[in-house]
């Protein structure tokens, strides 16, 4: 539900920009900041995520994720102005997004060791089937209800989902270990491998997303409908949840972070390669090719850190890297708005938006590649 709204935002916005739409006087960019703010939100408030988490219970925290996150779906049908979409369907959807998302990810790879990698991929491709879910949902809803009584009735389905999902999360019985560490370890924060990890994590999440909101209305300018468009988003979102698993299964294989510079550097060609050709074959061969890579980097990279900077600052860790992902997540896609040209009829309109996300992803693999050579440097000298 978090991701599956959050990577669905690209219909709601179609439908904000279009004419019969709240937003239609509004840009490309102004209507992208309500859910890049969401999802920026869901990263960023995990900064807090060790305080809380030393207070309360996951399922404590996940409850009133459930409330906050619900509440502003629902307000959000009741707005008239760009500014009350970004408190609630921005705002308050994403903090609660973050107190619902966070807990699991925190205690979950903790339980494992051996097979993290895969356990993480199960894990992430949530994201990836409530995307599939949802965004053909989402147009549904919006073409047999209105975008009011769309967001309100998504508001509801997701109060119910999450608030059962709140009692499944329990702390491992290693937890405690865990929630020792302070949040910033300064002898820690002086390691280039660290400062490598976070660039590359912020790089990532600047350019991950920006397919996802301009998908919908990028197939249109290739003669797709308002459907089809939603579908590609879909589409894409189930294909990266399939290939969370599978890549998880192979990361377990060949090493994880081995895995994350193949991912990188794929998902980073797939921009350059297929969707700067402005053909609709080349189009759906990047909405495959982006799905089955993209989004394993975000499943891998929570394991990448036991396996780097140990079990001990694993939540430190966690917390710093889902702050830096939500900065990255906040000027990521707003810039890219600014690059479109005009309002965004025509393919060649968003050259200059396909060739940002690709610098965005390849300098993200270069720190990533970076990272890698300095493991693979430590374990070599390790080993002599």
């Amino acid at each position: 539900m978090v991701f599956g709204i959050g990577f669905s935002y690209g219909v709601f916005q179609d439908y904000y920009t279009s004419l019969e739409g709240p937003l239609h006087a509004r840009s490309n960019s102004q209507v992208a900041l309500v859910g890049t703010i969401g999802n920026a939100l869901t990263y960023t408030f995990g900064i807090f995520n060790k305080s809380l988490m030393s207070h309360f219970r996951p399922r404590t925290i996940m409850v009133a994720g459930a409330v906050l996150m619900s509440l502003g779906l629902a307000l959000a049908g009741s707005c008239t102005h760009l500014y009350q979409f970004i408190l609630t369907q921005g705002v308050l959807f994403g903090v609660g997004a973050s107190l619902v998302y966070l807990p699991p990810v925190v205690c979950a790879p903790i339980y494992f060791n051996r097979h993290r990698a895969i356990a993480m991929g199960v894990l992430f491709s949530g994201t990836g089937f409530g995307g599939l879910a949802l965004a053909s949902l989402t147009r549904h809803l919006l073409s047999l209800l209105g975008w009011r009584w769309c967001l309100r009735t998504l508001g509801f389905a997701n109060f119910a989902v999450t608030l059962g999902a709140s009692f499944l999360v329990k702390p491992a019985p290693d937890m405690a270990l865990v929630q020792n560490n302070r949040l910033f370890n300064l002898h820690q924060m002086g390691s280039y491998r660290v400062w490598l990890q976070l660039l590359g994590s912020l790089l990532q999440s600047a350019g991950y997303v920006i397919p996802l909101i301009y998908m919908s209305k990028y197939a249109q300018t290739l003669g797709y409908s308002h459907s089809q468009g939603a579908l590609f988003i879909g589409l894409n979102n189930g294909i990266n949840a399939v290939f969370k698993v599978v890549l998880g299964f192979g990361g377990d294989r060949i090493g994880r972070l081995n895995m994350i510079v193949i991912c990188s550097v794929v998902s980073a060609g797939s921009i350059f390669g297929l969707w700067i050709v402005q053909l609709r074959g080349t189009f759906v061969a990047f909405v495959v090719m982006y799905g089955v890579f993209s989004g394993a980097i975000i499943s891998l990279l929570p394991t990448c850190l036991v396996d780097i900077f140990g079990v001990a600052n694993y939540q430190s860790m966690t917390s710093l890297m889902y702050f830096v992902r939500g900065i990255g997540t906040m000027v990521g896609s707003p810039i890219a708005g600014l690059l479109v040209k005009g309002v965004g009829d025509e393919a060649s309109d968003y050259t200059r938006l396909i060739i940002y996300n690709g610098v965005l992803l390849g300098s993200s693999t270069v720190c990533l590649g970076g990272l890698w050579m300095a493991e693979y440097h430590k374990r070599a000298t390790a080993r002599l």
